[in-house]
């Protein structure tokens, strides 16, 4: 397949910058991400400007905050008494936790996969509730986390290249992402990372 439409599997190597020129991300061809197009899985700007790409091609794009992770928002940077906290173990800055809010009866535990840092992610202006929330400061009866994704309120520049357009299979076009050992490779054994107490949000983690 040479040109990128809906129903694409597409791999891109990329750099993710601010338009400061200061790089956030850099995504190799040796080791493309991997998304399947048109399913709304990587942020809306990028993927409009997917479209009608051809293989091997080269494009910078510009994109603002409200096309890519959405306005900093205040409302989900939360005080969170330590007792609500004390079913998750030791506690450390960077870490990520899931919050699910039932019946107004709020819970935060550990995400099961790396699907859920996708899946969850605070990007819907209207979801304040569940998402993941990341440890900013530990005091001694209380713990600031941030549901905000680390990009947010950021104008962002994506320099991109094709690296690869095929054709999905069944079981991808059926849930909108790679197949799970493609994908999990990416993520580079996500459970490996609780071996020394917890996962490290800053080793080999792309957030979409």
């Amino acid at each position: 397949m040479e040109v990128v439409e809906d129903k694409t599997k597409v791999s891109i190597a990329y750099v993710l910058k601010e338009l400061t020129g200061r790089i956030l991300e850099e995504v190799p061809a040796s080791h493309p991400f991997v998304y399947i197009h048109g399913y709304n899985n990587i942020i809306p700007g990028l993927e409009a400007a997917m479209v009608g790409r051809k293989l091997g091609e080269k494009f910078s794009i510009d994109i603002p905050c409200d096309m890519a992770y959405g306005a900093y928002r205040q409302d989900l940077v939360l005080q969170v008494p330590k007792e609500e906290l004390q079913d998750i173990g030791e506690l450390w800055l960077g870490m990520e936790l899931e919050m699910c809010l039932d019946n107004d009866i709020r819970e935060f535990q550990l995400p099961d996969t790396a699907d859920e840092f996708c899946d969850d992610l605070n990007l819907n202006d209207d979801d304040d509730s569940d998402g993941i929330y990341v440890v900013k400061e530990i005091y001694k009866d209380t713990v600031l986390v941030d549901g905000n994704h680390p990009f947010a309120g950021k104008d962002l520049t994506f320099d991109v290249e094709v690296v690869a357009i095929e054709a999905p299979s069944f079981t991808e076009l059926e849930s909108g992402f790679p197949d799970h050992d493609e994908y999990d490779e990416d993520y580079d054994d996500y459970d490996d990372h609780y071996d020394d107490g917890g996962y490290d949000s800053n080793e080999n983690r792309r957030w979409r």
